[in-house]
């Protein structure tokens, strides 16, 4: 009898081993979440999503159960947003790029050196602004961006062609961008030929010249070892580059008013977590490509201003064409009023 009691109690023990508090068996609600990137360890496609999936798990009390399906098991961006939409999933993680298809007023977030540092960036989309911009996201779509998290973070030129110290040095070099709009207006202002290649080809494309360069932030450079096809970076900041999980509205509001809070909270934890790591992989990925080979060139101000004075005030002109101007008017206040916050103007 006793040992029986015994073995009773270690299969209890090991049962709820195996469930955890966040199994499926106790979960209340499935959040199935598709990832298009690897999850690699230690880049803005692992941790954030991680510390993602644990703290709504945490916070909801096991309540909801978060399912991760990386490298694009589910689909592409396009692909997963549709299934956000019919509920077959509840969450896809989309790039500025893709959002700015739908939502074409995102774009005022890629306005070409519009943020001085990281700090501003951090500032401006966390205040009322960033709220703002969300919540017209959500009304205008039906769907609900998470968080405004970075997308590697500032994004930089490379190329194989010669090394880029001022706007004149772009002339003429094909360079691969996002389907952003904004972003490809700017290529062109710049003096060169926006070319766009879907990202899993992009490797290719720099190693056969079917593009002399590409614009991306340092962590994103690292994940598909651009470093092996390019020879030169310039650390430019041209855009602040941004991503983020879209959840149906519906489904977020048909929760209960707790596991709302709960996932709100999550993400803030993860939004966190992924400035964490894009800024440490910046610094660390630099110094990286460097003994890789690479010949990294930082502008300086006066160098910097080439690239601004050819570029934004084209942009801004553009957008005025596709967005509400008050959109552009907000941004500029929002970052001038974060700028003297952050002792950048006095």
């Amino acid at each position: 009898m006793r040992k029986g009691l015994i073995w009773f109690g270690l299969g209890l023990f090991v049962l709820g081993g195996l469930m955890g508090p966040g199994s499926a068996r106790a979960a209340e609600f499935v959040m199935k979440i598709s990832l298009p990137s690897p999850m690699v360890e230690w880049t803005q496609f692992n941790e954030p999503y991680a510390v993602l999936k644990a703290e709504i798990e945490k916070r909801s009390g096991g309540r909801i159960e978060v399912q991760l399906y990386p490298a694009g098991v589910l689909g592409d961006m396009t692909s997963g947003v549709e299934q956000v939409k019919k509920g077959i999933i509840q969450g896809v993680q989309v790039v500025d790029g893709w959002i700015a298809n739908h939502f074409p007023e995102i774009q005022v977030i890629s306005i070409p050196y519009i943020f001085q540092d990281r700090d501003v960036a951090w500032k401006v989309l966390d205040g009322p602004f960033g709220k703002e911009i969300m919540e017209a996201y959500t009304k205008k779509t039906g769907l609900r961006l998470l968080h405004l998290t970075e997308n590697g973070g500032f994004r930089n030129f490379s190329n194989n062609v010669r090394e880029i110290r001022t706007a004149a040095d772009m002339k003429g070099l094909k360079i691969r961008v996002m389907p952003n709009p904004a972003h490809q207006e700017t290529v062109k202002a710049l003096g060169a030929l926006p070319v766009t290649i879907d990202w899993g080809e992009l490797y290719t494309a720099l190693q056969t010249k079917v593009a002399d360069g590409q614009e991306n932030a340092v962590p994103t450079f690292l994940v598909p070892k651009l470093y092996e096809v390019q020879k030169y970076m310039t650390l430019d900041g041209h855009f602040y580059s941004i991503n983020s999980v879209i959840v149906q509205d519906k489904w977020f509001k048909s929760l209960p008013p707790e596991l709302q809070t709960a996932i709100e909270q999550a993400a803030f934890v993860s939004t966190v977590v992924n400035r964490g790591v894009c800024t440490a992989l910046e610094q660390k990925g630099i110094k990286f490509i460097q003994e890789k080979g690479m010949k990294v060139y930082a502008p300086t101000l006066k160098e910097k201003e080439t690239f601004k004075e050819a570029s934004q005030k084209p942009v801004i002109e553009y957008l005025k064409t596709k967005i509400d101007k008050s959109w552009i008017d907000k941004i500029f206040k929002a970052t001038e009023a974060a700028e003297r916050e952050l002792g950048y103007r006095k």
